[in-house]
């Protein structure tokens, strides 16, 4: 079963029969990604069943994509269900900077007695992506002093409840710092981080420590994104019903009544894949890789492309725009072709030498 087979099972089931678990951190994780903006929202704070009136009134744009339509409708049943009909949800902020290269956005769900602050994961644009290229040489960007900021803005506004922080690929990692940073941290329950990029190693600091065994981290049986850089714990392995980088995609992952499915160990082939990313980057200094997503963004503007894709369907993507970029290669400094040239052959012979 899959989140939404959950969500059915388990709509009439009240927290007091079955207590919050993991499935649940995911669901919390997933309706993040939703645009609240589009929703004509008035308050600050909206009831679940008055959000489900607004749901209702919504027509999504003739173009939106189908993983949007599958976070709204998720959305949908959360409003709908008794388990989570309760729910209040509060605070939605959403930042774009192209200047500081920052891409945000966050909501609160208050239930019962408890506050789960949610962060949202890479979207599909191309701010999201170069923000996410950027923590392969930055220790913090913008979006993590920005999710630090606002579960210090919720905390203050909630003076005795407990707050969960959570979410999915680069909402994850802003759901641990903003754990880290967290001044009121006697209130703070558990972390949930679902396939989650890694921090540099000098990231993983006495703060980290103080949190470190709230932390539930999970990656799917073929994790690519939540195993690169510097790992310092072990993750819960999840079963998914897609391949490689498809496995991103939280909607695939497998689900077995309150919990996942799981599997002892990751595949082969992300391994193999993961090593060699994570060896060029530690092979070039910082200085070397900025030049190297500057360069990259760069091509992507000129080609006039107007959103990047998922995580998930990045190789289908990649395969797309293969002819547009080498059309602009040429205008490319030489500088900067070696550098590209360079990383990406590292990248293949490092792979190959793993097979």
């Amino acid at each position: 079963m899959d989140v939404f087979d959950y969500l059915e099972q388990f709509k009439n089931t009240s927290f007091k029969e079955m207590s919050f678990n993991e499935i649940d951190a995911l669901i919390f994780a997933a309706v993040s990604y939703v645009s609240y903006d589009e929703l004509n929202l008035k308050k600050n704070k909206i009831k679940a069943s008055k959000l489900l009136d607004l749901l209702k009134a919504y027509h999504p744009p003739v173009n939106c994509s189908e993983r949007k339509l599958k976070y709204l409708n998720l959305l949908k049943k959360v409003c709908e269900s008794q388990r989570y009909g309760k729910a209040v949800f509060a605070y939605f902020k959403k930042e774009r900077d192209t200047l500081s290269n920052k891409q945000f956005q966050a909501i609160t769900i208050i239930l019962n007695k408890t506050i789960y602050v949610s962060f949202c994961g890479t979207d599909a644009t191309k701010l999201g992506w170069k923000e996410d290229f950027n923590m392969s040489f930055l220790e913090i960007v913008p979006s993590e002093i920005e999710a630090s900021k606002y579960a210090n803005f919720v905390a203050n506004r909630f003076w005795f409840k407990k707050i969960y922080l959570l979410g999915h690929s680069k909402g994850g990692r802003l759901a641990v710092t903003a754990a880290k940073k967290l001044k009121k941290k006697k209130r703070l329950g558990y972390i949930y981080a679902f396939d989650a990029p890694n921090y540099p190693s000098a990231c993983y600091d006495q703060e980290y420590k103080e949190i470190d065994s709230r932390i539930y981290a999970y990656a799917p049986y073929e994790s690519i994104i939540g195993r690169l850089m510097a790992p310092y714990r072990s993750k819960k392995i999840v079963c998914s019903t897609n391949k490689l980088l498809m496995q991103h995609d939280l909607f695939s992952w497998m689900i077995d009544g309150r919990s996942f499915v799981y599997t002892n160990v990751y595949s082969d082939k992300s391994t193999r894949i993961v090593k060699t990313i994570n060896k060029t980057l530690t092979t070039y200094d910082d200085e070397t890789k900025n030049l190297f997503v500057e360069t990259l963004f760069d091509i992507i503007e000129k080609l006039e492309i107007e959103s990047l894709p998922h995580k998930e369907d990045l190789l289908s993507f990649v395969i797309k725009i293969f002819p547009l970029v080498r059309n602009e290669w040429k205008n490319i400094s030489k500088d900067k072709r070696q550098i590209i040239k360079k990383i990406i052959f590292d990248l293949i012979k490092d792979y190959l030498l793993n097979n």
